[in-house]
């Protein structure tokens, strides 16, 4: 009974690490860049967004597609240099 357990725990954990690999980004490999790198590299960005938003059925839930949707969203906003929030009222 333990060696059939064994046997079906190492499967499905060598199915889990063979598909975080075909998720990965050619472009970045096994690398995870966070939402400031990808704020400060727009190119990439819209690289990794393209192949996020194409198959996001697969690669929607990765570090890296979170990451870049945050950063996307950060960047269409513009800066928050002058933006001024007064509860006062």
């Amino acid at each position: 009974m333990k060696s059939t357990l064994f046997a079906v725990s190492m499967a499905a954990l060598m199915l889990g690490c063979g598909r975080e690999a075909a998720m990965a980004i050619p472009e970045l490999g096994d690398r995870v860049l966070t939402v400031d790198e990808f704020l400060a590299q727009p190119d990439l960005r819209n690289k990794v967004g393209v192949l996020c938003r194409n198959d996001p059925g697969r690669m929607g839930a990765t570090p890296n597609c979170v990451n870049v949707r945050r950063a996307d969203h950060i960047a269409s906003m513009g800066t928050t240099d002058k933006l001024r929030l007064d509860l006062a009222h």
